[in-house]
């Protein structure tokens, strides 16, 4: 029957493949009918209603995913000055919308110093609960993505869908030496609300002294 069914629905929906994935939701919900316990003929809807209120619930879920932003950031988006932490990170904090599934990467604006080959090791990325007692996640990323020179804006991408709290932190380290490097730029319009200077474990956390935030956002899974 629920192949009958199907036939019968195509006409109303898109051949398109998404078109076939809504037709498809809709099937999987006149089998949810077919499975209860009422009977199937007694909670029947036809076809063409069917579909319809199923792409009308799938539409309703993409409005609600289109109101989620699809990056975190702080400030103006024009460096005032940019910074390099030896022996400490660079540290800011965010708040993810409801509905938002977690972080799936970050944008830094920054360069990196030092020979021209970069050297072949990574920098690490926590996040860290909003009293930054708990560490929920570290990735790393390779120091060749930023290159030398013009500090401009560098994608970098996680493995894998981070989730997070509502509040959390984002602690970079570059494991910075006097020949080796990145330096962060920084945003001085929010004052350095958002920022703080340490790493994980850390007892205490400076404020900048900078009066500005990292110039780093985040990029959100929906």
């Amino acid at each position: 029957m629920i192949a009958r069914l199907f036939s019968q629905a195509a006409p109303f929906l898109s051949p398109t493949r998404e078109g076939r994935a809504r037709l498809r939701a809709g099937v999987l919900i006149m089998g949810a009918v077919v499975g209860s316990g009422s009977g199937f003929l007694g909670t029947w809807m036809s076809p063409r209603v069917c579909a319809q209120r199923t792409v009308a619930q799938i539409d309703r879920s993409a409005e609600r995913a289109a109101e989620i932003p699809d990056v975190l950031k702080h400030g103006d988006a024009t460096a005032d000055g940019k910074r390099s932490l030896g022996g400490s990170g660079e540290m800011i904090r965010f708040t993810m919308p409801p509905g938002a599934r977690g972080v799936k990467g970050l944008r830094i604006h920054g360069s990196r110093y030092g020979t021209p080959q970069p050297p072949d090791e990574d920098f690490e990325i926590t996040f860290l609960s909003a009293d930054r007692q708990e560490i929920l996640q570290t990735e790393t990323a390779p120091y060749r993505l930023f290159k030398r020179g013009q500090s401009k804006w560098v994608r970098v991408l996680l493995p894998r869908t981070v989730d997070v709290p509502r509040e959390f932190w984002v602690v970079l380290d570059f494991h910075a030496e006097r020949t080796k490097g990145v330096y962060v730029s920084y945003d001085t319009s929010t004052h350095g609300e958002f920022s703080r200077i340490g790493l994980p474990g850390s007892e205490r956390y400076k404020e900048t002294d900078f009066h500005g935030d990292w110039m780093v956002q985040v990029l959100v899974a929906k």
